[in-house]
């Protein structure tokens, strides 16, 4: 079978089957170890045939345009990307894919996130609470039992051509009658990034002044028209999650900010402390996490090595940053205002702006000159999958 291997040598997706790509549906087919099929651009079936060779599925590529060569890699199940080039040009362009079913939809009881895998689909909606959702894949149709927190039962969806919307029907058990259930796939809109500030209230009582971290946020990056910025409080881990999982039917990157207290152990609110695994979590299924970052005291200490890694006990697709101390809140301030614009309104990857942190903001690090107004904040920046 022509599988794509992850480092760890497990299975995370066959090439073969459908696709929804950047140019259109995509089928391809198993062959004694070659795959050949066809994708349908702009309504016009044109040949794509190959090998996959250590999780990557070289190919060469016939459409109206000409002939060209290309390659895929697995990024998760139910997701490829790759590239692609014309014969006699030197530019290589971007070529996505995912399954049919995976990706969001707009349905008939709210967004939809749907995880295909080979033969099987699950995913989730809010509905009347946390709900969720797991079935088959049978052709073109997806058979499945759904579950809300108050009721369970059945259903099945079927895919318009094109793989752009479906219809099916629902019904919960003992029940004769099937209501109906549609749904739209929802595109992300291009060169849109989110900034979303999960906080809690600072305040403890009416003597306290009104002041949020968030709010100073929205307005300062309200001036970027490619950014859309979200806040949110919570006062517990139940509503912490909450809105975590709302980044579950986001479809553009996000950069997630949690702001409040913290502990080694995690983020403390109203005298609790929400594992910081708790965060982690609830951000599993969320497809385009582009930065997790804790503007909390001491969420990144380490008294070894390695330490941070354990409490997670996860490893996980998207950065994550925060500080090994007690931070100071207008220290913290400067230094993620500098930090976010120069993602955000400068372009450069999280990685690069944390390597230039130190640089720009002089107290990032673990020391600070002689009489500097600000203590050293121990900013960390731990890659995907070091975590």
């Amino acid at each position: 079978m022509a599988y794509a291997i992850n480092l760890l040598g497990a299975i995370m997706t066959t090439f073969a089957g459908r696709w929804i790509t950047t140019y259109g549906p995509m089928e391809l087919r198993d062959e004694a170890g070659a795959l050949r099929g066809n994708y349908w651009y702009q309504g016009i079936p044109c040949s794509i045939e190959g090998s996959v060779k250590e999780a990557r599925f070289d190919f060469r590529y016939r459409d109206p345009s000409g002939v060209g060569t290309g390659w895929f890699e697995a990024t998760r199940y139910g997701h490829i990307r790759g590239q692609y080039c014309l014969d006699g040009d030197t530019v290589w362009r971007d070529w996505t894919a995912q399954r049919e079913w995976d990706g969001i939809w707009d349905a008939s009881y709210g967004r939809m996130r749907l995880i295909q895998e080979d033969g099987r689909a699950f995913g989730f909606y809010e509905g009347a609470g946390p709900a969720r959702i797991e079935g088959r894949v049978e052709g073109k149709r997806l058979v499945f039992r759904y579950f809300e927190p108050k009721v369970q039962g059945e259903g099945w969806f079927e895919l318009a051509d094109g793989a752009g919307s479906f219809a099916g029907a629902w019904r919960p058990d003992g029940a004769s009658a099937w209501g109906q259930w549609q749904g739209r796939r929802v595109v992300p809109q291009a060169g849109l990034t989110w900034l979303v500030v999960l906080e809690a209230h600072w305040q403890k009582s009416l003597a306290d002044g009104e002041y949020s971290y968030g709010n100073m946020l929205k307005e300062f990056f309200a001036r970027l028209p490619n950014v859309a910025v979200r806040q949110r409080f919570f006062n517990d881990g139940v509503s912490l999650q909450r809105w975590c999982r709302e980044l579950i039917y986001v479809p553009e990157p996000a950069i997630v900010l949690i702001s409040s207290h913290g502990l080694p152990e995690g983020v403390t609110v109203q005298g609790q402390t929400i594992d910081t695994k708790l965060v982690i979590d609830g951000l599993q299924h969320a497809n385009d996490i582009k930065l997790l970052h804790f503007a909390t005291c001491l969420m990144l200490k380490e008294e070894s090595v390695g330490d941070f890694a354990r409490r997670i006990a996860a490893q996980v697709p998207y950065p994550i940053s925060g500080y090994a101390t007690s931070i100071d809140w207008g220290g913290s301030a400067v230094l993620e205002f500098s930090y976010f614009d120069m993602i955000l309104g400068k372009g450069l990857a999280p990685e690069e702006a944390a390597r230039l942190l130190p640089t720009v903001v002089t107290y990032a690090g673990d020391r600070v000159a002689a009489g500097a107004p600000y203590a050293a904040v121990g900013f960390r920046y731990f890659k995907p999958g070091r975590s």
